[in-house]
C-alpha cells in the first residue's frame, strides 16, 4: 500500500463512512460476508500499523493458530505432502474443532531471532495476520489491543485521535445516517476490506 494511503486523516474518514450503514443496510448481496463496526476498526488499524519488529507476537503466542488453508501453504512452500507437515507441525486445537495449532512454540518455530521477523512471513497463519487487533472472544464490539507491542498502541492511538478530529470537523452531519450517501458507504467497506486481502 502506498505511503498517501496510509494517512490517519484518510483512513478515519474511510472508517467513519464505512461504519455510518450496517453492512447489512449497504450490501443487497445475501451471500456478501457481513462484518461489524469493530471489523471496519481492526481493518483500519491494520492499514496504519507499522511493525516495531520487535518480535513480541513471534516470542509469546500461544497457541499460535491454524487454519486448515494455512497448513496446506507452508506444506506447499515447504514442498512436503500436506499429510507430513501437518504431522510434523501441527496439533489439533483442543478448544475448537477443526482448528490447528503449531506445535513447537514459545519462540515459535518460524521466529529468526537474528532477523527479527518471521521466515515464513507472506505466508504467515491467519491468526498472525490479524495479530495484534485481536477482536475479544464472545463479543463482537471490542477489540483487544495488545499492549506488549509498541505498534499496536501507537496506531490504535493515531487512528483514534484522526476519527475524534474527523468527528469535530464538519463530517458529523454528513454522516448523518439519514443523509449518508450508500455508494460512499459501500465504497468506504470495500477499500477497507481490501486491507484484509494484504495483511
Amino acid at each position: 500500500m502506498m505511503e498517501s494511503e496510509r494517512d490517519p486523516k484518510k483512513i478515519a474518514l474511510l472508517l467513519l463512512k464505512a461504519t455510518a450503514l450496517t453492512d447489512e443496510q449497504a450490501f443487497r448481496e445475501l451471500d456478501a460476508p457481513k462484518y461489524t463496526s469493530v471489523d471496519y476498526v481492526r481493518m483500519a488499524c491494520h492499514i496504519l500499523l507499522k511493525c516495531h519488529r520487535c518480535g513480541t507476537c513471534c516470542t509469546t503466542g500461544d497457541p499460535i493458530r491454524l487454519l486448515p488453508e494455512d497448513a496446506a501453504l507452508l506444506a506447499k512452500h515447504l514442498k512436503i505432502p500436506i499429510d507430513k507437515a501437518l504431522k510434523k507441525y501441527t496439533i489439533p486445537d483442543p478448544d475448537r474443532q477443526g482448528v490447528l495449532d503449531f506445535k513447537h512454540i514459545l519462540p515459535c518455530k518460524f521466529h529468526d531471532s537474528g532477523a527479527k521477523g518471521c521466515k515464513i512471513y507472506e505466508l504467515r497463519p491467519w491468526s498472525c495476520r490479524i495479530f495484534p487487533f485481536l477482536g475479544i472472544y464472545g463479543s463482537e464490539n471490542q477489540i483487544k489491543v495488545n499492549e506488549s507491542c509498541p505498534g499496536s498502541v501507537e496506531t490504535m492511538t493515531i487512528l483514534m485521535e484522526a476519527v475524534e478530529e474527523e468527528r469535530k470537523g464538519q463530517l458529523d452531519s454528513a454522516l448523518d445516517s439519514a443523509t449518508v450517501d450508500p455508494d460512499e458507504v459501500r465504497d468506504a467497506k470495500r477499500r477497507l476490506r481490501s486491507a484484509l486481502d494484504s495483511i
